[in-house]
Order: C-alpha cells, then sequence, then structure tokens
C-alpha cells in the first residue's frame, strides 16, 4: 500500500509542474520550490532535470543567429472560443485553467489549450532584453507532448482586455475567448525546442514566441506584479540548439 501511495504522490507532483503547479500543497513541513530561498538555482533538488537538462528554457533568443523555420514547424492556430475558465492563484503564478480551448496543429499533431498563467516579466530575453510581462498558453497533445506560445508585452497606455478580464476575476471562472490574447500579428514567431520552466522543467516542449510584442497598461502591469514580481527564471544555454523564425 506505502509504494502504490508513493507512486500516486509522485504523478500528481508531475502532472502540477506540467500545468503550471495547479495542485497545492497542504503541508506545511514539506520543502517546495519557489522563487526565493528554493529558486532557480536549487530547482534540481526537486527534479534533476533543472540541473543536468541540455534543453531547458526559457532562451536568450539572439534574432541575428536565428534561422528560416522548417515547414514541419509552421503553426495552424485556430484559438477563437467560447469557453468556461477557471483564474486561479497556483501559488507560483496566475493562472487560467481552460475547460474546453482552442487547437493548434503542428505537424499533423493537434494541441489542444488547457491553460495560460502569467510571469512578471518576461522568461524569454530578445537580443538580451526582457518584456515587462508575458502570458505562456500551455497546449497539449492527444499524446501527451507539449506546446507553449508565448505572447509578450510591454507597458503601454492602453489596458488589454483578456488581462483585464484575469485580473477582475482571480478565484472566480468565468467566459473567455483565448484568442484576445494574442497579438494581431499571428503569423511570425520564433521556435524551438525546450522544456518547462518550473520543476519538474521536462524536456522536447515545442515553444513558440511570438514576434509581435502587446501592450497591457502600467496599471494591470502593476496589478499581476502584485501577485508575483519575480516569478521568472533566468535564461538557460541553448547547447547547440537551432532557434528557427519565421
Amino acid at each position: 500500500m506505502k509504494q502504490i501511495l508513493l507512486v500516486l504522490s509522485t504523478a500528481i507532483v508531475l502532472v502540477s509542474g506540467a500545468y503550471g503547479n495547479e495542485v497545492q500543497h497542504e503541508s506545511t513541513h514539506e520543502v517546495h520550490w519557489n522563487y526565493d530561498e528554493n529558486g532557480p538555482a536549487n530547482w534540481g533538488k526537486f527534479s534533476e532535470t533543472c540541473q543536468i537538462g541540455e534543453a531547458q528554457s526559457p532562451i536568450n533568443i539572439i534574432v541575428n543567429e536565428t534561422k528560416g523555420i522548417d515547414k514541419s514547424d509552421i503553426l495552424k492556430l485556430n484559438e477563437s472560443i467560447e469557453t468556461k475558465a477557471s483564474i486561479a492563484d497556483n501559488g507560483h503564478a496566475i493562472q487560467v485553467n481552460i475547460e474546453n480551448g482552442g487547437i493548434i496543429r503542428v505537424d499533423g499533431v493537434n494541441y489542444k489549450l488547457v491553460q495560460f498563467h502569467f510571469h512578471g516579466l518576461s522568461e524569454e530575453e530578445i537580443d538580451g532584453a526582457h518584456t515587462d510581462l508575458v502570458a505562456h498558453m500551455v497546449h497539449k497533445s492527444p499524446f501527451g507532448s507539449l506546446l507553449v506560445v508565448a505572447v509578450l508585452f510591454n507597458e503601454g497606455k492602453t489596458a488589454q482586455p483578456m488581462i483585464q478580464t484575469v485580473i477582475e476575476n482571480v478565484g472566480k471562472s468565468v467566459e473567455i475567448d483565448p484568442s484576445t490574447l494574442l497579438p494581431f500579428d499571428t503569423e511570425h514567431y520564433y521556435h524551438f525546442m525546450g522544456s518547462l520552466t518550473t520543476p519538474p522543467c521536462t524536456e522536447n516542449v515545442k515553444w513558440y514566441v511570438m514576434k509581435e510584442v502587446e501592450s497591457a497598461s502600467k496599471e494591470q502591469i502593476a496589478a499581476l506584479r502584485t501577485f508575483y514580481d519575480h516569478n521568472y527564471r533566468p535564461v538557460q544555454p541553448l547547447n547547440g540548439r537551432v532557434v528557427e523564425s519565421k
């Protein structure tokens, strides 16, 4: 019985990591990862992959070193769908859990949107620079593989409607259209193979970083940062990976 319980516990931890750590731990005595004393430099204690993985995320995208995208890596987006979503503080980020998300198709495989969440600065860097905020839209295939679309934001004069909906409804369920989080230009992006940016840092994740940087108001960025203002992992070595550009 103890062995069965151990296997079940391990499975729960892995699933929670893959989906932005939706599962909350009740014990106050067990040590868990965070962005402070048990931050990114110590994540190897929670998952060895975080320390020894060779294809980790996030990365610094050096624009002049990217290459043209392979046809098999081109996205076909169909994110526009009215769906129910629950907005939660999962202990590491503000996360929007999608009941019935839209579909992204890549190389004949469909990836369904399961959640998106926010980081207080972009985890990705473009030519060494962060943006003021990023949303990571996490998709899952029927085979369990993951694909993440990163939407970058900088401070602007106008509020972003989806972000405003999220801020006003933390802890609630709402009807949303996730496509309203995306930039107007969804035809241009960077692509690379990487990992989850939180433990267990699972690799073989398809990453797509939208090139068009959206705007969010100063007040919106501040509001999200009242929850988490430094929940971003430092960039990781490329280790020979190639970043594609479309």
